[in-house]
């Protein structure tokens, strides 16, 4: 059976379309404490104490969404891999 660029090209299509179907269906979600700012703050202490929770927040919020980044980009490497593994399989195997 002979394949075709067109129909490599056709099946590489296909897996990546497939792979966010067929991904996880729970989504994560960051586990950050959000700090809520008082109606009034009634001395510099509970000042500095709520913008050190602000930056602690966003602090937690940019590592969570670096993680997800690199999970993603982890995942759109596994998909090029395997459709690398296929297109070499079929150019060494099949032709």
């Amino acid at each position: 059976m002979k394949f075709t660029k067109r129909s490599l090209l056709l099946v590489g299509a296909a897996v990546l379309v497939s792979f966010p179907v067929l991904s996880d269906m729970i989504v994560p979600s960051p586990s950050c404490y959000q700090p809520s700012k008082p109606y009034q703050f009634n001395s510099q202490w509970e000042v500095d104490n709520f913008n050190q929770e602000v930056q602690d927040y966003k602090a937690c919020i940019s590592d969570f969404v670096e993680e997800q980044n690199e999970a993603a980009r982890n995942h759109q490497q596994a998909a090029s891999d395997a459709i690398d593994d296929w297109n070499r399989f079929v150019d060494y195997e099949l032709n």
